[in-house]
């Protein structure tokens, strides 16, 4: 990428072992990746975006890859990383003419991503253990809970942390960090 070409470059040439015609079905298959196979491409999900303009790859680009049965580029290069910083504002959808919901597609693909190569990044590993332990995102520090008594705010409540590591023993991803535990 360069300062007036905002599109990455590949430097390889792609070979049929590259490309996987199925994937587009894989990830229509999935729950949230059912609306894939109605983007044609207009951009508007990424000239929409508010992450695209610090992502390697933009919204349409991953869909793209997608479609094209870039499967193994997909999983190998900077775009996994563009995957994970989608932001779920919704944008993309409301603007969508044919109807994608972009943001749901992009949830199939890291579903994708961490089913096939058990990875995801740091920054969301280190909030899923946190979730597991407290049953929340972040711990609530004394220095909080001292600004709260000095607001007249109320104490954080105690999360229900059973009930929340019930909910993820169910989910992926709280199998994977809940068996960590055990």
């Amino acid at each position: 990428m360069n300062e007036f070409n905002t599109t990455p470059e590949f430097t390889e040439c792609l070979t049929e072992e590259d490309l996987d015609p199925n994937f587009k079905h894989e990830i229509a298959a999935m729950p949230d990746g059912k609306t894939i196979l109605a983007c044609y491409q207009c951009g508007t999900c990424s000239s929409s975006c508010p992450i695209t303009c610090v992502a390697e790859f933009a919204p349409s680009q991953i869909i793209r890859m997608a479609l094209l049965g870039l499967k193994k580029p997909l999983l190998e290069s900077e775009a996994i990383n563009s995957v994970w910083l989608c932001a779920t504002c919704g944008t993309c959808i409301e603007r969508c003419p044919q109807g994608v919901e972009v943001t749901n597609v992009l949830h199939a693909i890291k579903n994708y991503i961490f089913k096939t190569l058990q990875k995801i990044p740091k920054g969301l590993k280190v909030v899923s253990e946190t979730i597991v332990e407290l049953g929340r995102s972040i711990e609530i520090s004394d220095f909080q809970e001292d600004e709260r008594d000095d607001l007249d705010l109320p104490a954080v409540p105690e999360a229900d942390v059973e009930s929340v590591r019930t909910i993820l023993k169910d989910t992926e991803i709280g199998k994977r960090f809940m068996e960590k535990e055990e």
